[in-house]
């Protein structure tokens, strides 16, 4: 919460300019400490461990999670500093396990790094120094004694040991390892702590509630305010960018109490809040001012979003339907499952999460899915999202196991559910909350009883906890604090290994992978709403060398193997490559083929689930991000360098798109409007010849309605090739997009059958500023063209794309320095390679 007093006293942070300081418990040697930050970053920044992400050293570093550790800072208060009314301690975010003394007084104690909280404490307050100290104590040794003590293990599999323990504590469950990330459970001050005065009075929370009319918003501030005197109240609520009536409340509050102040405003004709893509996601600048009788006051700013959101789950001739209804328009979801961006959490600066959007709206994605194994993600996090109109489908964070529900971990998620649902709630990006990832399909179908030899009466215990949590706490808190938002209680709600529920709900397919299916399984297996699937890829060589030894350039090396979670991961990415590609000529080139194989699985689920609007309405691959350098199922690596799947996206994931779907016996051309318009399309398609002849080309004009997907063209393949040999020819359709012309290209063959020649690939270069454009034009197909200055960390505007015969392509990138550099050295770092070049020497 935002927001600022001005009285008598200046407003002041106490804790913000402190020295903090930390130490192993038991040492007597206390060194310098970052806060926000924790015991892992505090010991690299002393040199006292080597990066935790480099070559294998994460296993070298399993000792830390053993040790409690002790933070400490002083400060000084003057008699003036201790006059105030009352002195709060706000600890935004305590990991994990933890004691709090404020001049050796113990003040309170925490237990769960996802809980917030506001302690008054001026009676712990003296003149002149002050000491606040924190004990944290290490999350294994405080739950190891408990699965002896229940006599049963849960079946948390992603736990990288064998004593499963993060079921028992609320930590990131990614902490303890997970299939893409390595284990490393932290402890320390992991978000904003502060020492705040309070005069007169304390602004608790600010809740902003709609109730939407025809041509009208009623929007109602609830604002809980605590007082520490008796004292008159002056309430009032003023919108700074709108025309919008101000709205005053009088009223009187007794000591030692909380008030809740309600105050109206009627917004007629109000500017809506639209998902990016399906309008401007509007948001109205309000300011809460609170004045007391003795001209203290606090101001309070908030941005609020005018929207309906609704999920709808509706019997169909079908079955059953999941999609997301924005101010009453159906809203196709395109987007990603993102994780927290970092091992070590306080390293997410406000500048990552920019890039974080950016990086999704360069993809053409309207909805980010907030993973159930990582974190409530930050304020500005949020924030952005309103900015930039991003939906977050939210999880609460349980995923892949089973819990407790005794009374005392009911209370503690109880409390964390409704610090965050109060935290978030007033954000119009929020569109779902969900209770856990898979774990319903984990009790159905994945075997635990033989796995851990649950007998019946323990499993059937195990799952009234489950329906205990999932399907009484977490769904009456969401209905108590944020009616108007949806709740499903586990993603998905079909399971892939049942077919015949792809007609129902949200499915996680994972047939592609983990079954290790082809590819064109993509194209059946399409359900309502895809709101998980992927295949994984290799950083590239740029990336690989920041964390890697050059004499570990190998799979089968141990920097490689530490980094690759999946233990089939690397087998079944070279299967799939046998199939698809020549064999690679060395590292690099296997490395770059990985990406490849990502982008063409993930752009097969791409089109088929768009092209199947409205049946399915919603698809959102898994994973967006990396939290540490690794092989993985992300677009974008630890780095921030896109994979070729990322422009995959961002190619198929555009508003308006034209593309061709090859099959065996048939080529259907799709035209899809994910605007509010209708749009022309006029589609030109081509048959090609490798070298660039036009062989077959025939012109088509479409209207497309709003919001619609529709097959506009079907040809059989052997009419269209007519006896030409299908490793010889390619198809081209291009349209005009948004903003220019585009090409889809579609093949008839595997790559490695395709009759390619070495492609001369002219490039030319002109700067503008900061930005920097390079122009490519090949004399023959030149497949997957990928440019880059191995200097540069920028991500151009396109990449790996298919640079069509004599048909020039424009890229940018933005980087100050390089452009600086002028056009000649810009040239000489330029770096383009193709598909041919991967296995291929000349």
């Amino acid at each position: 919460m935002k927001n600022t007093t001005k009285s008598e006293h200046t407003m002041v942070d106490k804790l913000s300019e402190c020295q903090w300081r930390f130490k192993q418990s038991g040492s007597s040697t206390w060194l310098d400490a970052k806060v926000p930050g924790c015991n892992h970053t505090d010991l690299l920044n002393h040199g006292l461990i080597s990066d935790p992400f480099y070559a294998d050293e994460e296993a070298r570093l399993q000792w830390i999670e053993h040790k409690d550790w002790e933070y400490q800072c002083t400060f000084e208060l003057s008699d003036k500093d201790l006059q105030c009314t009352e002195w709060e301690l706000l600890c935004d975010g305590l990991d994990t396990y933890c004691d709090v003394y404020l001049n050796n007084k113990p003040l309170f104690s925490s237990e769960n790094m996802f809980v917030s909280h506001r302690v008054r404490c001026k009676d712990y307050l003296v003149k002149g120094e002050n000491t606040l100290r924190i004990v944290f104590y290490s999350p294994i040794n405080k739950t190891s004694h408990l699965p002896e003590k229940n006599g049963f293990i849960y079946p948390a599999e992603n736990d990288k040991s064998s004593d499963k323990l993060s079921v028992y504590t609320r930590k990131a469950p990614y902490h303890y390892g997970w299939d893409w990330g390595p284990r490393f459970v932290t402890s320390g001050i992991w978000r904003p702590i502060r020492l705040m005065p309070v005069e007169g009075i304390s602004l608790a929370d600010v809740y902003v509630s709609q109730t939407h009319q025809a041509e009208r918003v009623t929007v109602t501030f609830f604002v809980s305010v605590d007082a520490f005197v008796s004292t008159e109240l002056t309430a009032v609520i003023n919108c700074h960018n709108a025309q919008v009536p101000q709205s005053i409340k009088h009223v009187k509050v007794d000591a030692d109490s909380r008030l809740v102040v309600e105050l109206s405003i009627e917004i007629e004709h109000p500017v809506l809040w639209w998902p990016v893509g399906q309008g401007t996601p509007f948001l109205y600048d309000f300011s809460l001012s609170l004045l007391d009788d003795d001209h203290r006051y606090l101001t309070h700013q908030q941005k609020v979003g005018l929207r309906t959101i609704e999920l709808v789950q509706e019997p169909d001739a079908h079955g059953e339907s999941f999609y997301f209804n924005v101010n009453g328009r159906a809203v196709f979801a395109k987007g990603a499952n993102y994780i927290p961006s970092d091992s070590f959490l306080p390293k997410v600066t406000k500048h990552k999460y920019e890039k974080i959007f950016k990086d999704a709206l360069a993809a053409n994605m309207n909805m980010l899915r907030v993973w159930g194994g990582g974190v409530y993600e930050d304020d500005y996090f949020y924030e952005l999202a309103d900015k930039y109109g991003i939906l977050i489908w939210q999880d609460f964070m349980f995923a892949c196991t089973l819990y407790p529900a005794n009374e005392a971990f009911l209370e503690n998620v109880r409390n964390e559910a409704e610090c965050n649902i109060k935290r978030l709630r007033s954000h119009p990006c929020i569109a779902l909350w969900c209770g856990n990832n898979e774990i319903e399909m984990g009790i159905d179908c994945w075997e635990w009883p033989e796995k851990f030899a649950y007998s019946d009466s323990q499993y059937a215990e195990l799952k009234q906890d489950y329906h205990t949590l999932f399907h009484q706490l977490l769904p009456s808190t969401v209905k108590a604090l944020q009616p108007d938002i949806a709740y499903i209680a586990s993603s998905p709600i079909s399971f892939w290994e049942r077919p015949e529920e792809d007609a129902v709900g949200d499915n996680h397919y994972w047939g592609v992978w983990h079954g290790e299916l082809p590819f064109s399984e993509f194209k059946t297996r399409v359900p309502r709403f895809m709101s998980e699937y992927g295949f994984q890829a290799f950083p590239l060589l740029s990336s690989i060398r920041r964390f890697c030894p050059e004499n570990d350039y190998d799979l089968n090396s141990i920097t490689m193997l530490s980094h690759q979670k999946h233990p089939r991961g690397n087998n079944i990415i070279k299967k799939h490559i046998d199939a698809e590609f020549n064999l690679p000529k060395d590292f690099e080139s296997f490395l770059f083929l990985s990406q490849l194989l990502q982008a063409q699985a993930l752009g097969t689920a791409f089109l088929a689930h768009r092209a199947a609007r409205p049946f399915c309405m919603g698809t959102l691959y898994w994973q967006f991000n990396d939290c540490w350098p690794v092989t993985s199922w992300s677009s974008i690596d630890y780095y921030g360098k896109y994979k070729a799947s990322h422009y995959a996206a961002k190619r198929l994931f555009q508003n308006t798109l034209v593309a061709a779907d090859v099959n065996d016996n048939e080529v259907c051309v799709y035209a899809i409007n994910d605007t509010p318009r209708a749009c022309i399309f006029n589609i030109a398609i081509k048959l090609m010849s490798i070298a660039g002849e036009i062989l077959l080309c025939s012109e088509h004009t479409y209207i497309a309605g709003d919001n619609t997907s529709n097959k506009v063209l079907s040809m059989g393949v052997n009419d269209l090739l007519d006896g030409r040999r299908a490793e010889n020819v390619f198809l081209a359709v291009e349209w005009q997009g948004e903003n220019d012309r585009e090409i889809h290209t579609s093949y008839f063959t595997e790559n490695k059958s395709l009759s390619l020649s070495k492609p001369r690939i002219h490039p030319d270069i002109d700067v503008d500023g900061d930005v920097i454009y390079v122009t490519l034009t090949a004399n023959s197909l030149a497949r997957y063209v990928h440019v880059e200055f191995p200097i540069c960390d920028e991500n151009f505007s396109d990449n790996f794309f298919d640079l069509v015969p004599n048909i020039p392509k424009t890229v940018s990138l933005v980087d100050a320095t390089l452009a600086s550099q002028g056009v000649e050295l810009i040239a000489e770092s330029l770096r383009i390679v193709s598909l041919y070049d991967t296995y291929n020497t000349d």
